[in-house]
């Protein structure tokens, strides 16, 4: 007998927690945007005689004293408002029981946000700020900050999948799947268990499906809800399972974020198996460039599974409240977001590795490729950039497929479309329901 997709989301969402220590399926914090270990900071000058800005955000790794620096930065220019600035790696729980005034939320996650009523619209604010939303920022943010009531978000940034390789093994990255088979051909994979690529059942993993089914063309919404049960999703995720088991361009069961462990030689769980090219954050640039050094080539994502360019990304915004009524706070968010708009203030947010989303930030980073070599690169995807569609609940929609769909794809080696299609069935039960939430 079926399980009811409440039963089977309850065993996702215990699966979720226990696999992944409780973050988020792809574009935490914590994953999609730094991937460091959580820990509690922010500025802590005084602010007394100022008015009182509070600001929380996720940023605990090693881009948050960048952050940090944009804050303080506005703290000291002017003497009438203190932004007091949290780094928590628990920000959204902290956000709505807490009642602070600004946060940092992603991309994905301002369409569930916008429907519960917990931001403020914000185009008074971009006025005040001297700041155009629909002309200062890439357009893809039109798909994610702009509904039919407003504008709910200040673009921050855009991360996208980026592709690393090692130079060392890899003469000129390849272009599309038969070139990858090549570079398997040459590296003897089977034998040397050198592979072109890796996939982990962990880490990435949502990118990883992403990749597959924009590549492949895929629809994979339909109203508000994730539509996973369609034959050409089906073949999709075929796709992936013959790239290991069939064209063995991975090597089969690869642990936890070993995707990446393999390409700079740390994986514990596979220590004899080195991968060529890594598909993940550009976060990892720096762990990646003190390893391998001027090895390290960073590239545009070869076409894998199909002929539409694609490459999944996430984004950083900042929000405000829709608490916030207090005319001298709105004035004081507003003159952070003119201070922060800057060009030469963004900069500090591309030392971090990350890649603004302001057009004129954009154009002195294009400007300096040596300085900002994954900005620099990624920049030349945004067009083809596939953000988590922006419905609700969409995060909790998709952990069914992160988890049991995803693990069956990879660890079934003689996996039938049969088998395949009832997982896919009951991914779109669950994520139908959520969206009625």
């Amino acid at each position: 007998m079926k399980r009811t997709a409440a039963a089977l989301l309850a065993g996702v969402m215990a699966f979720s927690l226990t696999a992944c220590g409780g973050g988020s399926s792809q574009t935490g914090d914590t994953q999609a945007a730094g991937g460091q270990a959580s820990q509690e900071g922010g500025s802590s000058s005084d602010g007394a005689g100022k008015t009182k800005i509070t600001f929380i955000n996720g940023f605990t790794g090693g881009d948050g004293p960048y952050m940090s620096k944009i804050v303080d930065g506005f703290n000291q220019s002017q003497d009438q408002y203190f932004v007091e600035q949290l780094q928590d790696s628990d920000h959204y729980t902290k956000f709505k029981s807490d009642n602070f005034d600004m946060l940092i939320i992603h991309a994905d996650w301002i369409s569930t946000y916008h429907a519960m009523g917990l931001l403020r619209e914000v185009s008074d604010l971009y006025d005040k700020a001297g700041i155009s939303f629909e002309n200062d920022f890439h357009p893809i943010t039109q798909t994610y900050a702009k509904y039919d009531d407003g504008v709910f978000a200040f673009p921050l940034d855009l991360y996208a999948e980026t592709f690393f390789y090692n130079k060392e093994l890899i003469d000129t990255p390849p272009k599309d799947y038969n070139d990858m088979i090549a570079l398997r051909d040459k590296l003897d994979s089977e034998n040397t268990q050198v592979y072109p690529i890796g996939l982990p059942l962990t880490g990435d993993h949502q990118w990883a499906w992403m990749t597959a089914l924009g590549q492949s063309g895929c629809n994979w919404v339909e109203g508000e809800h994730i539509k996973m049960d369609t034959e050409e999703v089906c073949d999709a995720f075929m796709k992936v399972h013959d790239l290991i088991y069939k064209d063995h361009l991975s090597a089969a069961g690869l642990g936890d974020q070993d995707h990446y462990n393999t390409f700079v030689n740390e994986s514990t769980d596979n220590a004899n198996v080195k991968t060529a090219m890594s598909l993940t954050g550009p976060w990892k640039y720096v762990t990646a460039k003190e390893i391998l050094g001027d090895n390290l080539g960073i590239g545009t994502l070869p076409q894998i599974y199909g002929s539409t360019p694609c490459v999944p990304a996430g984004g950083h915004t900042f929000a405000v409240s829709a608490e916030v009524t207090d005319e001298a706070k709105l004035e004081g968010i507003a003159q952070f977001m003119k201070y922060a708009y800057q060009p030469d203030v963004m900069l500090n947010w591309a030392d971090s590795g990350q890649a603004p989303i302001h057009l004129a930030t954009m154009e002195k980073v294009k400007a300096q490729p040596d300085k900002y070599p994954v900005a620099a690169v990624n920049y030349e995807i945004f067009d083809d950039a596939m953000i988590l569609p922006a419905i609700y609940n969409i995060r909790e929609q998709v952990k069914y497929v992160n988890t049991n769909v995803w693990s069956l794809v990879l660890q079934t080696e003689d996996l039938t479309r049969e088998q395949l299609m009832e997982e896919l069935k009951n991914a779109t039960e669950i994520a139908t329901e959520l969206s009625e939430q």
